[in-house]
């Protein structure tokens, strides 16, 4: 836990020591013998006032998180679409977006009627060519691929852009097939070009004679093993000879 003891300590924090001490008085009291001894009812009697204190006091420090959800644009454009234009009900939930969302949206450099406009196209398209079949985009992901993501956050008066959100697959992939070689045995060496089956049969052969050289280097390491060993012990037997030599 932080130092509230010591201070003016360099890089200290007020709000922060203010809490650190309060959790500190908080622990306190719930170690003491007394309240350890005492019931559940009366120690949360106790720690209430305590508890209400702290949370003021962390709130100073941490906002609390909004409950409401964020307000956004393409949502309400796709509720608008659903209104009869020029009905009460369109006028007044247009009214509502432009009052929420025309600012953000001139602040980003977008013309707000452009963005309705564009949103009921994309919108009234989408829906035509689903009933002919033209296309499998829903509306939605066509309204995303029209206009702006803006969202405004619950409390602000500024909504803000945020990116287009990735459209979900609604058909599986294909299966990839295996690559084939063709049996192509040209070759240009003036251009570099070589066919597969020229490039698989030099490639067959390049294996063979690195293989045929292992096995030579091998069999040539072994007999070098084998006379080296040879000569080794002859070398010791004639050393041994030596040695009784001179004992005699």
């Amino acid at each position: 836990m932080v130092d509230f003891t010591t201070p003016n300590l360099p890089g200290f924090s007020e709000v922060y020591n203010t809490v650190a001490k309060k959790v500190d008085e908080i622990e306190g009291k719930v170690l003491d013998s007394t309240n350890l001894t005492a019931t559940a009812s009366s120690l949360t009697s106790t720690l209430s006032t305590d508890l209400t204190d702290l949370k003021a006091k962390t709130l100073s420090m941490i906002p609390e998180l909004p409950s409401l959800p964020s307000l956004n644009l393409q949502s309400e454009i796709t509720s608008l679409s659903q209104l009869t234009p020029g009905s009460t009900a369109y006028i007044t939930k247009l009214d509502s977006i432009n009052q929420k969302f025309g600012s953000g949206l001139k602040t980003a450099g977008y013309d707000f009627n452009t963005v309705i406009s564009d949103g009921a196209s994309a919108i009234t398209n989408a829906q035509s060519n689903l009933l002919s079949g033209a296309s499998s985009v829903s509306p939605i992901s066509a309204l995303s691929a029209a206009i702006p993501n803006l969202e405004l956050p619950p409390g602000s008066l500024e909504a803000i852009e945020k990116a287009k959100a990735a459209l979900q697959p609604i058909k599986d992939g294909f299966k990839e097939l295996a690559t084939k070689f063709e049996e192509d045995i040209s070759e240009n060496d003036d251009e570099g070009v070589y066919g597969d089956g020229y490039a698989r049969d030099t490639l067959d052969k390049e294996i063979t004679a690195l293989a045929s050289k292992v096995k030579s280097l091998a069999l040539n390491f072994g007999t070098r093993a084998e006379r080296f060993a040879k000569e080794l012990e002859a070398a010791s037997a004639q050393r041994r000879e030596d040695e009784e030599f001179i004992d005699l």
